[in-house]
């Protein structure tokens, strides 16, 4: 595991001292951990990234948050004895930024009980469709072949069934005779890039609330 820290200087860590506190988990090139970081940086959502985890050394998204001064953190899955030492792994690397709420944007694996339970209400995922339709990792392409005429995306709390948890949001995304698999992933990630810090947002401002299964956005007022 390695572990980029940039300090900051005591005028900064004062003034994100209140924001929401959130640890981002990737796998790929970090689009949409791009939108999250831009949506803080503007100040759209009253929240700060204060790490980011990988599975992957390569990935692009690492890099992403370096350029931002967040700190970069790589957990090699076969470095570790089994599957519950990596998910342990990746708690430690939340519990040593002070992350309130964890964040699964195109993170390709199944996050483990030992991340799960230490951030009971407070691990949400990014997913390409209209959960319950079309769960795992091949989403888009499923949707496409199965010729739904309507797709989406869906941010949603995430429990220990796999892309199963409460549903904070959705917006649909229409399949149109003249779109390709191509064509369709281009309009999904452009609704995930914003509907994600919406999302982010809602919980930042302490407007979403859990239900059971059914998650209430409150109004501002």
């Amino acid at each position: 595991m390695s572990d980029e820290v940039l300090a900051a200087s005591p005028e900064t860590e004062e003034r994100e001292d209140d924001r929401l506190a959130l640890g981002v988990l990737i796998s790929g090139s970090g689009t949409n951990l791009q939108a999250v970081i831009d949506a803080c940086a503007s100040g759209k959502i009253d929240a700060r990234v204060a790490v980011v985890i990988s599975n992957k050394q390569a990935a692009l998204g690492l890099e992403r948050a370096r350029r931002a001064g967040i700190p970069a953190v790589h957990i090699d899955p076969g470095a570790m004895a089994d599957y519950r030492a990596y998910n342990h792994a990746i708690r430690e690397a939340l519990d040593a930024h002070g992350v309130e709420l964890v964040v699964m944007a195109g993170y390709m694996r199944l996050l483990g009980n030992e991340v799960l339970r230490a951030y009971p209400g407070a691990v949400i995922n990014l997913h390409p469709a209209l959960l319950p339709a079309f769960p795992g990792a091949s989403a888009i392409g499923d949707a496409f072949a199965y010729g739904v005429k309507v797709t989406g995306v869906t941010v949603h709390f995430a429990d220990e069934e796999f892309d199963r948890g409460p549903i904070i949001c959705q917006e649909t995304v229409r399949i149109e005779e003249t779109d390709t698999v191509e064509t369709l992933e281009a309009k999904i990630h452009q609704i995930e890039h914003r509907l994600l810090p919406e999302a982010i947002g809602l919980i930042a401002d302490g407007r979403v609330r859990l239900d059971g299964r059914v998650v209430h956005i409150e109004d501002t007022e």
